[in-house]
C-alpha cells in the first residue's frame, strides 16, 4: 500500500514565521520526498519559526516522529523554532504518548502559536 503526503509551504503572518501544511500520511514512504521539499525552507535562515500545521495529516508513525525530532533538533542549533498545531486527535495521541509534544511546543490554533512570537 503507497501512502502519500502533499505539503504547502505559506509565509506566516509575522515577519519569519512560515507555515507548513501537512495533508495525508508521514511515515517511511513518504519521508524522503517530504525532506528535499523542506531542505529550501530548512536553509534559509530567515524563516526563525516554522509551525506545521497538522489539522490534514491522517496518519503519523515512529518515522515521522523522528523526523519532527530531527527539525526541532536542526532548528534549535540556529536558535530557530519548530512549532506543531492543530493535529488530529490520532496524531496528537501519538505525539503524546512518545512525549513529542512535552519538547515540541504543540498549539490547538495557528493563531495560538503565532500570537506569542
Amino acid at each position: 500500500m503507497s501512502s502519500e503526503l502533499s505539503l504547502q509551504i505559506t509565509d506566516g503572518p509575522k515577519a519569519g514565521v512560515k507555515i507548513v501544511v501537512l495533508n495525508g500520511e508521514l511515515d517511511e514512504n513518504t519521508l524522503e520526498p517530504l525532506k528535499e521539499q523542506m531542505a529550501p525552507v530548512l536553509n534559509d535562515e530567515t524563516s526563525k519559526f516554522l509551525v506545521f500545521n497538522l489539522a490534514d495529516l491522517a496518519f503519523i508513525n515512529s518515522k515521522g516522529i523522528g523526523f519532527f525530532v530531527f527539525l526541532h533538533t536542526h532548528l534549535a542549533k540556529a536558535q530557530r523554532k519548530l512549532i506543531l498545531v492543530a493535529a488530529q486527535e490520532a496524531v496528537t495521541d501519538v505525539m503524546s504518548l512518545v512525549g513529542l509534544t512535552s519538547v515540541i511546543p504543540y498549539f490547538a490554533t495557528v493563531n495560538e502559536a503565532v500570537t506569542g512570537l
